[in-house]
């Protein structure tokens, strides 16, 4: 899961779409896009990925820091990796 501000949804979001193939070349599977109610530019995306390794090292890399940078990321993303259980 990401936890992220980002400067303008929009923008945001034309930059994620067009990054999806960087992201599945790394393992990730599917995602879910959320904003928050109170505060449309809280974007939180649930990842799904085949490798929870692949994800931690695609969003350390400085290819993508610079991705979120372009994309209107503002401050560090907050991630964590869950497990389903049901």
């Amino acid at each position: 899961m990401g936890k992220t501000h980002v400067a303008d949804f929009d923008a945001w979001r034309e930059n994620f779409d067009q990054n999806d193939s960087l992201r599945t070349e790394h393992g990730q599977r599917g995602y879910q896009i959320f904003r928050s109610s109170d505060d449309p530019e809280d974007v939180v995306v649930l990842f799904e990925w085949d490798d929870r390794e692949n994800a931690r090292k695609l969003f350390e890399s400085d290819e993508m820091r610079g991705r979120l940078a372009d994309a209107g990321v503002e401050g560090q993303p907050e991630l964590s990796y869950f497990e389903q259980v049901s």
